[in-house]
């Protein structure tokens, strides 16, 4: 079985990629993010070290982590952001293992995670996977695809996007480059000959 990584900044089409691998017969994919949240649902080791660490004032009525609020805590401070990602990334990389081995299991040829920041972050495990692939678009389209989704200003967008780590720098890191600045329709079809060709390598 391949592990492969999907990489790529914000509204680049990281999430049309994996849609269309996710059709193939073989693939599974897995979105790395929602295994991140789920590490701090409410009563689980990285909640109660958390809350230790940053308060009640992170919380909802209810209890549960406010991923708005711890957002906005760490968002401009960088010592904050190294102790959440200290604590998140272990426990995260530790259910990684644990879905690798399921899939094993079921012989799944290809698992896919999506992880925007795998070629950025200290914490990432490049080793873990066979490939990595960074999903990159112009910075033009970026921000009209932001401005679109989530009804920002041109300006909004474009803070966003630059702040973002550019993909020329992440490319070097990358097994495969997946441009995706075109339509949807011709992002399709670069990620399905992109992944048939990375099943032809499982057979």
């Amino acid at each position: 079985m391949l592990i492969v990584g999907l990489a790529g900044g914000i509204a680049t089409g990281k999430s049309l990629v994996a849609q269309e691998a996710a059709k193939l017969s073989g693939v599974a994919v897995i979105d790395a993010d929602k295994i991140a949240w789920e590490t701090y649902t409410k009563g689980t080791d990285v909640y109660h070290q958390l809350v230790a660490r940053f308060g009640q004032g992170i919380l909802t009525p209810e209890g549960a982590i406010d991923r708005k609020k711890l957002g906005a805590l760490i968002f401009n401070d960088p010592q904050a952001r190294d102790y959440l990602n200290s604590v998140v990334h272990p426990a995260v990389h530790q259910k990684l293992v644990e879905i690798v081995q399921e899939h094993r299991a079921r012989g799944t040829k290809l698992l896919l995670i999506e992880a925007a920041l795998l070629l950025e972050s200290p914490y990432a495990n490049r080793q873990f996977f066979d490939y990595v692939i960074l999903v990159r678009a112009s910075r033009e389209a970026q921000i009209e695809r932001l401005m679109k989704r989530n009804g920002l200003s041109h300006e909004e967008a474009r803070t966003r996007v630059e702040a973002q780590t550019p993909p020329e720098l992440l490319a070097p890191k990358a097994d495969f480059v997946l441009d995706a600045s075109g339509t949807v329709e011709e992002t399709r079809e670069r990620a399905r000959m992109l992944f048939q060709e990375l099943l032809a390598r499982t057979e």
